[in-house]
């Protein structure tokens, strides 16, 4: 009998999680990763640079000021000083673990970019 409970009780919740998730999925206008990133470069050095181009477009046309645009090209030069050590470190190769560690750092900074530009800060 309480196995039986347990086996529903559970069932339930996967059911209920399949629903909220299908709901989440077909709202319009919900957020999609794969089309943030279209034309992003994998490289990290390249995508540094894609990141710094979309800081200089938010300078020209006025959606980040100069102070959060300073911030960023801050962190950005952090993160370029973090690879070289990285390179120094494995022999000039990054691994499968360091290249998604600086990706993972570079999302982070996108977003951020993202939200000055829609919000100030």
């Amino acid at each position: 009998m309480k196995l039986a409970r347990a086996t529903l009780t559970a069932a339930l919740a996967v059911t209920a999680g399949l629903m909220g998730a299908n709901v989440a999925v077909a709202q319009p206008g919900s957020w999609n990763p794969g089309t943030f990133w279209r034309g992003a470069p994998d490289n990290p050095y390249e995508r540094i640079h894609f990141l710094r181009e979309r800081v200089n477009r938010g300078r020209a046309d006025g959606s980040l000021d100069r102070r959060e645009a300073v911030r960023v090209s801050r962190e950005l030069d952090g993160v370029e000083q973090w690879i070289r050590r990285m390179h120094w470190v494995d022999a000039g190769r990054l691994t499968p673990d360091q290249r998604a560690q600086v990706q993972g750092r570079l999302d982070g900074i996108s977003r951020q970019i993202h939200w000055m530009r829609r919000n100030g800060f």
